[in-house]
């Protein structure tokens, strides 16, 4: 199993955005050779470049994983009418 990294996983992230025609942040030239060694990404002349391999570990994290921000804490919601108990 191979586990990235949370800059990696940024990099591929913004690989991700780049492929859809979104402007990215810099990315890493390290991470982006992580990814390309990982079979994630590949490299072209006009730079990396995320392949189906990458897209499909990205999109099976956001369907396995709830976007929660860092650090937040679950809370129970309460109607009124559950007060009390």
């Amino acid at each position: 199993m191979i586990t990235l990294t949370d800059e990696q996983l940024a990099a591929l992230r913004n690989l991700d955005r780049k492929r859809n025609g979104e402007d990215v942040d810099f990315i890493n030239i390290a991470d982006a050779r992580a990814l390309t060694d990982a079979g994630f990404a590949v490299r072209q002349a006009s730079g990396w470049r995320i392949n189906d391999r990458g897209v499909a570990l990205l999109q099976s994290q956001t369907s396995a994983t709830p976007a929660t921000p860092a650090g937040a804490i679950p809370i129970k919601l309460m109607r009124p009418s559950d007060e009390g108990k």
